[in-house]
């Protein structure tokens, strides 16, 4: 997982609001009742303060081991 633990993270939270978009437009999902409109500043918040830590841990270049 060394050199992979950023991306990972990243990808992950990247793709999750496009699968929640995808399932709210074949309304088989309603986004706003997992995360109201007035929650998503703490959110963005959330992610930028893990990636940070995430950087802070990870002590290798992308998709290397060392």
């Amino acid at each position: 997982m060394k050199g992979f633990r950023t991306i990972i993270v990243n990808t992950a939270v990247a793709t999750l609001p496009l699968v929640c978009e995808l399932l709210a437009f074949l309304d088989v999902f309603d986004w706003r009742s997992v995360l109201p409109p007035e929650s998503a500043g703490w959110l963005i918040l959330l992610v930028g303060l893990l990636n940070i830590g995430l950087r802070f841990i990870t002590t290798t270049p992308v998709g290397e081991k060392l």
